[in-house]
């Protein structure tokens, strides 16, 4: 009895290695052969491809957004087409942000400035009319009437 016992363990084991090699096997001959050629008639057939909730949904998931994402960006069926570079940009920087060089690294790729200014993120100060020195320095002419007439540049007679 217990030789058969061992016997049955011998056949399971080698039916498990011969399982593993023939997977083995499979894999090298898909990345060596098969895997060249799928990609592509792959690539061919997405040329003329053009952005799709689908693929929106794929890229997100790629980049394996934790519960964060979600607060920030709700749900994906509803973000509309002109904010989908928005979402993967938070994507992409909630993907890297575990460390905040990496965080720094994405921003600084995308131009985003991550400094902020303390005096107005505690107190935004609110202006009811701009101020008199707003508009005196602009290298913009002025457009409009002028404030005061002058006939001699009219050439208006009395």
């Amino acid at each position: 009895m217990r030789s058969l016992c061992h016997l049955s363990f011998d056949i399971d084991r080698q039916l498990e290695e011969a399982a593993r090699a023939k997977q083995q096997l499979d894999a090298d001959r898909w990345r060596a052969e098969l895997r060249p050629c799928v990609m592509r008639l792959f690539t061919a057939r997405t040329a003329k491809l053009s952005w799709s909730r689908a693929l929106l949904k794929l890229v997100v998931a790629e980049l394996f957004p934790d519960d964060l994402f979600t607060e920030l960006v709700g749900n994906l069926d509803r973000v509309p087409r002109r904010q989908w570079p928005h979402v993967i940009a938070i994507a992409v920087a909630l993907r890297h942000s575990w460390r905040r060089d990496g965080l720094t690294r994405i921003a600084r790729g995308l131009r985003i400035s991550l400094t902020t200014t303390p005096s107005r993120e505690r107190s935004p100060q609110r202006r009811t009319r701009p101020s008199p020195h707003r508009f005196s320095d602009s290298p913009r002419r002025r457009q409009g009437s002028p404030l005061r007439f002058d006939p001699a540049k009219r050439g208006w007679r009395p």
